[in-house]
């Protein structure tokens, strides 16, 4: 049944008449009902009386502002999801939080693009249409309810057999009994050494006495060629009897009516079989009978995975507790950079208050920045392109800076570290990757020790393998939980009312890169109160050496203050490409402090005027620009000759932080790739580097021999 739904409500609230009619303009190319409202108490009772797709509220309101209104309306059953977008000129942070805060999906700061606002409205006006017609199929979907709670038990009854030949079965029996069929079967065939395809069969009473028999004929050529095109088939009894060879059993079967088959596919699209069905008890199969029949594959594809796979069967629900868990991380950070921000902002506080909100910005700042971090390396190690960039190293100095580095954290705690290692352990390892090892493996223990306690950390030598342990007399770790530690976004405690912050990707990280060194990691841990024990295993250093990483790398970890006097810019001209001006007048004052001439532009066309009138030492350039992009302004100036500039040094800075958007910039033509946020000390030593390199000639000599490798890293 085809439902139609007329024009929607869209709900306007403001105070002032003249930008109700401005809005009403704005939005009446819509063709939808524009309700207004000219306080929050007649939004109210509008809402008391008319369904809305979406409503646009104003803050700032006499009475009842546009916060009370739309926590009066978050209070409502009925209207606790209806969409409000904020209007407002208000610019500050406090109010676009609260704004969210409330569950705002939108808030727009006025003056703004009238295509923009319908744009965003029309989402909510469809969204709203779509619902509506799915209520107003609510009718015809009561004929399929029964089928739908069949389906139902079926999903119970495939999930709780206890093994991969009593699924199979419980899926044909469930497949037959949806679709009101005489005759089923299911063929599962998965791709492991030495593993037997699965199938069963189904008759209805009618065929009772086919049951012991062996598959039916649709289980040859007609169930090859579902599963090699990996699609439904539908045919009907006439078009499956004009194929006589798929039917050919020598009258050992029930004679096929119809037909109706659907594969199942493993997540990544692999096909792992067919359930087939034939002989309706009424007419021919229907597309209601393809579609419930589809639906039930998808449930016993996923079962079969399960079955298979047993640590899948959580997936969903640990991929929805983390994402909640990464907007609480994500969000309290932030709150006190911004909270800390307003102070300082405000009245003057003396040196001492100053320097502790700095630094309260700085650790926040710092910890988001790890989280998201974190984030892109789970992103590359789920794409197999975690960068191990490994070098002959002795383990213990990085072991002792890990240290070092959580001490005042232990000692606030009154927590104990012990530290016992072996000078003489060497690895080939990435002294990078394998801190963050360290790193996260003495977070946890110091996150989960009580105070009073006592963490020890070891290195020594272990047959062939160089062995780094940290012990902890904290809380432990249930035994149920211990096979599941290392799995990302698993934590033993998910709720809102968990005592440790963090996304749990810390031991899965651990795990990745400890894997991408050919080492192992394992944890014991007694029992809950109990403490912990994480042994890292990573082979010592072998015959191979390779070179260690470039400079850039070491220079990321230093602080501002160490940097070599090789880093001091003076005499370098600078040209800086960066359309947020915050973010330009950042770079510029490093650069500058550091004695560079810095040109400072925010569009491409700035930047090649500047190009033509001085031509500069080094560009450093941002890649997302509106009009033209990073991308257009490099190829214009490699478009001139080498002594035009053609060649000039080149550095992308930007957010764009995957493998593929450095290999992009590499090609479009700059000679290094760089992530925000970079540390000062980083940005001035990338300079330096790659001015050094151009005196060089090695990016004259690499355009001369038409190189297209990657030259900068």
């Amino acid at each position: 049944m085809q439902a139609e739904v007329g024009r929607v409500n869209i709900l306007v609230v403001d105070d002032r008449p003249e930008q109700l009619l401005s809005l009403e303009a704005v939005l009446t190319p819509l063709g939808e009902n524009i309700v207004k409202a000219a306080s929050g108490r007649e939004a109210l009772r509008n809402l008391f009386q008319e369904e809305f797709a979406v409503i646009l509220l104003d803050i700032n309101m006499p009475e009842i502002d546009g916060f009370e209104t739309a926590t009066l309306i978050r209070k409502r059953r009925s209207t606790r999801h209806t969409p409000i977008i904020f209007l407002t000129a208000h610019t500050d942070r406090v109010y676009v939080e609260r704004s969210y805060s409330l569950g705002a999906v939108d808030y727009i700061m006025t003056p703004f693009a009238p295509e923009v606002l319908r744009t965003k409205v029309s989402v909510f006006v469809d969204l709203f249409r779509k619902t509506q017609k799915i209520k107003l199929q609510a009718e015809s979907l009561r004929a399929r309810a029964e089928q739908l709670q069949r389906l139902n038990r079926a999903a119970l009854k495939i999930n709780s057999a206890l093994s991969l030949d009593a699924m199979v079965a419980a899926i044909t029996e469930a497949a037959r009994d949806v679709a009101c069929a005489h005759q089923a079967m299911t063929l599962v065939k998965l791709e492991r050494p030495g593993e037997r395809a699965r199938t069963a069969v189904s008759y209805s009473e009618r065929y009772a006495t086919f049951q012991q028999e062996s598959p039916p004929p649709i289980a040859g050529r007609l169930c090859a060629f579902v599963c090699g095109r990996n699609r439904p088939l539908r045919m009907t009894q006439r078009e499956l009897s004009q194929h006589p060879e798929w039917l050919d059993d020598g009258g050992q079967h029930p004679p096929p009516r119809g037909y109706l088959a659907v594969p199942l596919t493993a997540a990544d699209g692999r096909n792992m079989g067919a359930i087939q069905l034939s002989d309706r008890h009424d007419g021919e199969f229907s597309d209601d009978d393809e579609t419930v029949l589809v639906q039930l594959a998808q449930l016993a594809a996923i079962a079969i995975q399960n079955c298979v796979h047993a640590e899948a069967r959580e997936a969903n629900r640990v991929k929805d507790e983390f994402l909640a868990t990464l907007s609480h991380e994500l969000r309290s950070p932030l709150n006190a950079i911004i909270g800390w921000t307003h102070l300082l902002r405000g009245e003057p506080f003396d040196e001492q208050r100053v320097a502790h909100g700095l630094e309260v910005i700085e650790r926040n700042a710092a910890a988001q920045a790890k989280l998201i971090e974190d984030l892109l390396d789970v992103s590359r190690i789920t794409a197999g392109k975690l960068r191990v960039s490994a070098a002959p190293m002795a383990l213990a100095p990085l072991v002792e800076t890990a240290v070092d580095a959580i001490r005042p954290a232990a000692e606030a705690r009154r927590l104990t570290v012990d530290v016992a290692l072996d000078p003489a352990v060497e690895v080939n390892g990435d002294a990078d990757r394998l801190q963050q090892v360290v790193a996260n493996l003495l977070s946890n223990a110091l996150k989960f020790t009580r105070p009073g306690g006592h963490i020890h950390v070891s290195l020594r030598r272990a047959g062939a393998s160089a062995e780094l342990a940290v012990r902890d007399s904290g809380e432990g770790i249930a035994p149920d939980f211990l096979p599941f530690l290392f799995e990302r976004f698993r934590q033993a405690d998910s709720t809102s009312r968990r005592k440790h912050a963090g996304l749990g990707l810390g031991l899965s990280l651990v795990r990745d890169i400890v894997e991408a060194h050919s080492g192992s990691v394992v944890a014991e841990s007694p029992g809950l109160q109990q403490g912990s024990t994480f042994v890292v295993r990573i082979p010592l250093l072998g015959a191979e050496r390779r070179l260690a990483g470039r400079p850039l790398r070491e220079a990321r970890s230093r602080p501002l203050a160490a940097c070599e006097p090789a880093s001091d810019l003076r005499g370098l001209h600078v040209l800086l490409v960066e359309d947020d001006a915050d973010a330009r007048e950042l770079l510029e004052e490093v650069l500058s402090q550091h004695r560079a001439e810095v040109t400072a532009v925010a569009s491409v066309r700035e930047a090649l005027a500047a190009f033509g009138a001085a031509r500069p030492h080094v560009l450093v350039s941002d890649i997302a620009m509106p009009g033209e992009d990073g991308y257009e302004l490099i190829r214009a100036i490699r478009q001139h000759p080498p002594h035009a500039g053609g060649d000039l040094p080149a550095l992308a800075l930007t957010a764009y932080a995957r493998k593929e958007d450095q290999k992009r910039a590499l090609d479009a033509g700059f000679h290094m790739h760089v992530t925000k946020p970079i540390e000062p000390a980083a940005l001035v030593a990338a300079v330096a580097d790659l001015a050094a390199r151009a005196r060089a000639g090695e990016f004259s000599r690499a355009r001369e021999r038409g190189s297209s490798e990657d030259v900068a890293r």
